[in-house]
This record gives structure tokens, C-alpha cells and sequence, in this order.
């Protein structure tokens, strides 16, 4: 079995800071330029899927308005009037 070798302590070594070069620093900015355009693209997919949910909705509240007034003794008149007045 081989011994291990140790390295002397030196305190000045273990302070010194590691030099990035231009490449390694280069390389980091394009991996986090990927990454934030990744978090973009599914951000505004789930901006436009948000969006489309709230549209249909929307079209369901308005059907569901529609049918509640066809079936009401009011009038579309007096359901808007009641409305637009705020009375609630």
C-alpha cells in the first residue's frame, strides 16, 4: 500500500486567489446567458397560457351571465340598469 503524501501547510498559498482567464469567465457569461433565455422562453409560455386560461374564463362567465338573464323574469334592461348602477 502507498503512502500518502502530504502537502506542507503554507498559509500564503491558501489565500491566494485562482486567476480566472477571459475564457473560463467568457464560458460562465454564455452558460448564464442560456440559462436566463431558457427562464424567459418558459416564463412567457406560462404568461401566454396564463392569459389564454383567463380568457376562457372570461367566455365562461359570459356564457354563464347570458343564460342566467334568458332565464330570469327581468328584462336585459333591468339586469343592466341593476348593473351599472352598483346596487349589489
Amino acid at each position: 500500500m502507498a503512502a500518502k503524501l502530504e502537502r506542507p501547510y503554507i498559509p500564503e498559498v491558501e489565500n491566494m486567489a485562482r486567476t480566472k482567464t477571459m475564457a473560463s469567465i467568457d464560458a460562465k457569461i454564455a452558460k448564464a446567458q442560456t440559462a436566463v433565455e431558457r427562464t424567459k422562453s418558459r416564463y412567457d409560455a406560462t404568461i401566454a397560457e396564463l392569459e389564454e386560461l383567463y380568457a376562457e374564463k372570461r367566455d365562461l362567465q359570459v356564457k354563464e351571465l347570458a343564460a342566467a338573464i334568458d332565464k330570469s323574469t327581468k328584462s336585459y334592461e333591468d339586469v343592466l340598469t341593476f348593473v351599472k348602477s352598483g346596487q349589489h
